[in-house]
């Protein structure tokens, strides 16, 4: 008897394993999918932003760090960042309330709260995956930076909010891209 118990206790133990490393919405037979919801671009300051909603993203950070790389790299020419001194974007996860048609100020559908249903991002801070910014030298001759950022486990350790950080110095913005373009397979 005490064996039939310790073997179902195993069988379930591994279901509610298995259960778990399958229940996440994330499909990798499927795209992964961006839509903007925010454009921000200054010309006149030479700066701007751009955030997403990511449809179908995964939930391991280094594969998340890599689709979002690469979506970066297709979709944001080299020519178009050197046009601005800082250039930034922000990858928020699709949810039931952080949509692709998310738009600030606007109330949410379904009711989010019935104190406050207006649409903010303060709302959505845990949604967000990633955030990747470019500060560019203006004379195009000195340091330059990428910084990404990835918010993995931010509510299980605020102190260490900033650990995912990181920055990498580069010169000559060509290079960089041409070497991250090498580094997930993205042909010239």
């Amino acid at each position: 008897m005490k064996k039939k118990v310790i073997w179902l206790l195993g069988v379930v133990s591994i279901g509610a394993v298995i259960w778990w490393l399958f229940s996440d919405d994330y499909d990798s037979g499927k795209p992964t999918e961006f839509y903007m919801i925010v454009d921000n671009m200054d010309r006149i300051k030479k700066s701007g932003h751009e955030i997403f909603v990511v449809h179908n993203a995964p939930y391991d950070t280094l594969e998340i760090k890599k689709v979002i790389e690469k979506f970066n790299l297709e979709t944001l020419p080299v020519d178009s960042l050197k046009k601005y001194r800082g250039y930034g974007r922000i990858f928020y996860r699709e949810t039931k309330y952080m949509t692709r048609h998310f738009k600030e100020g606007d109330p949410y559908d379904p009711e989010y709260s019935s104190w406050d249903n207006t649409q903010d991002f303060r709302n959505h801070f845990k949604d967000i995956l990633m955030t990747t910014s470019y500060s560019i030298n203006p004379t195009g001759n000195g340091k330059c930076y990428y910084y990404y950022w990835l918010y993995w486990n931010y509510w299980n350790n605020i102190d260490a909010k900033y650990d995912n950080k990181v920055k990498i110095v580069f010169y000559n913005l060509d290079s960089l891209y041409c070497a991250k373009k090498k580094e997930y397979g993205i042909e010239e």
